[in-house]
């Protein structure tokens, strides 16, 4: 295989993985920050500069109203899947420390994945690894989920209701999160562009979070401690972050998205003791470890799946390793 076959195959894990190093980082920063200002105050603030951002940046705005109109059904289900997914994750946040929450969330990401690609994505399958290692990460999940109701991870005792609650945004989290990189691949090989996807694709996340801050009246001050910690979130959690997530969803299998995810967890666990709340957990520690461990499995299965299939004479690359920029 040439250099740049190989290179084309190996752009979209690693422009995946700069994006979880971001966010692993930014799910620490965020989980310290939910505890004095409410999930929606933080997303509606950071999304409106980053959506500015995005629309005012392209240039050809009629381009950008043209293929809308002809992906509509496909915008309108990244738009939505964006929302939901943002807003239960910071709420994920306000229940279960970081690492637990990530891995929650990874931890299922691949099974859901793996269901929902029967319906999005049926030309591609599951390979035999990946179907084991997302069992494997179920496994991991569920014992995580045990140690949290036995009060033995890294933000101690949880109320019942606490822990249901956190469970369910997590869950909402992983289906949303799944819906984001199916529609995503399908936009992208649809023809639209990555740039246009962010110029489009926040709306739902900004009037689904104004409605709430409406509702429930939690506004935070604008103070100059806030706008900084929103500031950052936007221009790095956001901006550059889902750039680089956008980038290498259009070049890369969706299963192996989902699989790569996993390298949020071993990042957010180191990172996540700069928070003063927190303590060691061991319980989360082995969690977390079962699950990157899995995750290596099934994206070591698709890569070298992927390198087979680019290595057959006469075979081009998949249009997902095609640069869309």
């Amino acid at each position: 295989m040439s250099s740049s076959r190989r290179l084309a195959l190996a752009a979209g894990p690693l422009l995946v993985l700069g994006y979880c190093v971001i966010n692993s980082t930014k799910s620490v920063f965020e989980g310290a920050l939910v505890q004095d200002l409410s999930p929606e105050f933080i997303a509606f603030n950071s999304f409106v500069v980053a959506q500015a951002f995005y629309f005012l940046t392209l240039r050809d705005k009629r381009e950008l109203k043209a293929v809308v109109r002809r992906c509509l059904p496909d915008v309108v289900m990244l738009n939505l899947s964006t929302a939901v997914c943002w807003i239960a994750v910071l709420y994920a946040f306000t229940a279960f420390e970081p690492a637990m929450a990530n891995s929650m969330i990874i931890g299922l990401g691949p099974a859901v994945t793996i269901a929902l690609g029967f319906k999005l994505r049926p030309g591609t399958k599951a390979l035999p690894l990946e179907l084991a290692a997302a069992g494997a990460m179920l496994v991991a999940m569920a014992y995580l989920l045990i140690t949290a109701s036995d009060g033995e991870s890294a933000i101690g005792d949880l109320p019942t209701g606490k822990l249901v609650f956190g469970i369910v945004m997590c869950v909402l989290t992983t289906i949303s999160l799944s819906g984001i990189t199916y529609y995503t691949k399908r936009l992208g090989d649809a023809g639209m562009s990555v740039r246009q996807m962010m110029a489009s694709r926040f709306v739902a996340l900004i009037v689904a979070t104004l409605v709430i801050l409406v509702a429930r009246d939690s506004f935070g001050p604008y103070s100059p401690d806030n706008v900084g910690a929103i500031l950052a979130i936007s221009l790095v959690g956001v901006i550059i972050s889902l750039y680089l997530l956008q980038q290498g969803i259009v070049r890369t299998e969706p299963i192996t998205v989902s699989m790569l995810f996993g390298t949020n967890l071993m990042i957010t666990y180191v990172v996540q003791f700069v928070d003063p709340r927190l303590h060691q957990s061991q319980d989360t520690f082995i969690g977390v470890l079962a699950i990157s461990l899995a995750m290596c499995v099934g994206t070591w299965a698709r890569w070298r799946a992927s390198r087979q299939d680019a290595g057959e004479p006469g075979r081009d690359l998949p249009a997902q390793t095609e640069a869309r920029t």
